[in-house]
């Protein structure tokens, strides 16, 4: 059983991560949303912090664990599908979301914004074509650059990034 402080701990983790994503653009038509952004950014991470590295793995990852979810967010209508993660980061815009995640990164290393550089390589013999693996690190990119794609996966985004204190409360509630 988990303990108030653990808890509160991961509310106030989840705060600071859907926080850092409040600027991120949603394009859907308000009216025809089942499953608001901060929602699907939330279970996107704590899936990819359990393990899953594809949107069929965070699918099942949110059916599994829809009674966690709802600690931190209400998900009234359940988790999106497999196909509907997929359209829905697809939609998302690559560089404002790289700007949401350099401040999501910067926050969470306590690192300059600046000084947080996303780099990413493509793959050979990737299932997708030329997928991109992003890496944090901490140095400055050159200007105007910039390597996400909007094919890459919720997973090659997360997974670099060395887990803090907060994060890490979250996944130990992910697994319990």
């Amino acid at each position: 059983m988990d303990s108030d402080g653990t808890r509160f701990a991961a509310i106030v983790e989840t705060t600071s991560f859907l926080h850092h994503f409040k600027a991120l653009p949603d394009h859907r038509q308000a009216g025809k949303v089942d499953y608001p952004l901060p929602e699907v950014l939330l279970l996107i991470l704590l899936a990819v912090l359990a393990g899953a590295e594809a949107f069929t793995d965070i699918a099942r990852f949110g059916e599994r664990k829809i009674e966690l979810l709802r600690r931190f967010r209400p998900y009234v209508n359940g988790t999106p599908s497999h196909d509907h993660l997929g359209d829905i980061f697809a939609s998302l815009d690559a560089r404002a979301f790289q700007l949401c995640f350099v401040a999501w990164v910067a926050a969470l290393t306590n690192t300059p914004a600046e000084v947080i550089a996303i780099d990413g390589k493509t793959s050979r013999r990737s299932a997708r074509p030329r997928a991109r693996i992003p890496s944090a690190s901490a140095a400055k990119p050159p200007a105007g650059t910039t390597n996400i794609s909007p094919s890459s996966s919720p997973r090659d985004f997360l997974h670099p990034i060395p887990l803090r204190v907060g994060v890490a409360t979250l996944a130990r509630l992910a697994f319990f």
